[in-house]
């Protein structure tokens, strides 16, 4: 396992002084980063092998309070390569008093960027089987494209600031589109869960659409279509108290 100390900086937190849900997810992604650095290099050094890494599920429980400004949190990273074409990856979120804050599970795919095309990342990339491993169950809440009434919709191009490295658009920036743009009063409910399920990533100047439509009474849902492309490029279940 691999543990990260953090203190909370004023970018990172929202007006009411907490954590922003994107700022997490940042912090996740560059944890996980310096959590594999030494054995199978950094971003610019993968992509020179000719490997990128991309995001298809992801399941986030907010267990406890988010920290607040100038506050210490850590963050607890592993993962497990022994699911065919997914690595799975898991975040556990506590402070310094061991108390818990959140919790998350990813899965990864490996793409061979010659082809596009995913490859075994135990095969291509033996060196993580060897350093923070453990056992994840490969279990994913089942998130399908939702066919009911829409109660928003929302149109918008990708902007530069959306982008990551690979010229797609970062998985924390969709979480931050679902979540600004959630037809409910966030200022005064907390987010329980975000659950989501990537299909496609959206490109610079494309236009995306976010449709919400409300399955239960605390829980939203949204599927991101790009235009021209008839299936959602990413479908998300937010859970509210």
């Amino acid at each position: 396992m691999f543990t990260r100390e953090i203190t909370v900086q004023p970018s990172d937190v929202s007006c009411q002084g907490t954590l922003k849900l994107k700022s997490l997810l940042d912090y996740f992604q560059n944890t996980a980063g310096l959590a594999v650095e030494d054995i199978e290099g950094t971003t610019t050094e993968l992509i020179a092998r000719g490997y990128a890494w991309v995001l298809t599920r992801y399941e986030i429980e907010f267990t406890g309070k988010l920290p607040t400004l100038d506050k210490k949190f850590f963050i607890t990273t592993y993962h497990d390569p022994s699911h065919g074409y997914n690595t799975l990856r898991v975040f556990d979120v506590k402070d310094k008093n061991e108390n818990p804050i959140a919790w998350a599970k990813s899965s990864w795919l490996l793409l061979d960027l010659a082809n596009g095309r995913p490859v075994k990342a135990a095969a291509h990339l033996p060196e993580i089987t060897k350093r923070e491993v453990e056992a994840i169950s490969p279990d994913f809440q089942d998130i399908k494209d939702d066919e009911a009434e829409i109660l928003k919709s929302v149109e918008f191009p990708v902007r530069y600031h959306d982008l990551d490295y690979n010229a797609h658009v970062n998985n924390a920036a969709y979480f931050a589109w679902v979540f600004d743009e959630c037809p409910i009063d966030f200022m005064k409910h907390e987010l329980k869960s975000v659950c989501a399920s990537f299909r496609s990533g959206a490109k610079f100047g494309e236009k995306v659409t976010l449709n919400y439509s409300r399955p239960e009474e605390k829980i939203f849902a949204c599927s991101i279509l790009r235009e021209n492309v008839k299936k959602p490029s990413a479908n998300f279940i937010l859970t509210w108290d």
